[in-house]
């Protein structure tokens, strides 16, 4: 689902991780997800409830 990049390393990219309620995570971000394009900490890359595209339709 997710895939390391170097893209753009010399600026910081904030996670892009919103918890069910709404919280957000803010931590600079490494990982790009491949289903949703969204940009994850290492900690949300995995955690796929984290994901913009876990309620996609289709999302697995």
């Amino acid at each position: 689902m997710q895939e390391p990049s170097h893209e753009g390393e010399d600026r910081e990219r904030p996670c892009q991780a919103v918890s069910p309620v709404k919280e957000i995570c803010g931590f600079p971000a490494s990982v790009r997800c491949i289903a949703c394009g969204g940009w994850f900490c290492d900690a949300h890359a995995e955690d796929e409830q984290w994901h913009k595209c876990a309620s996609l339709p289709g999302f697995q």
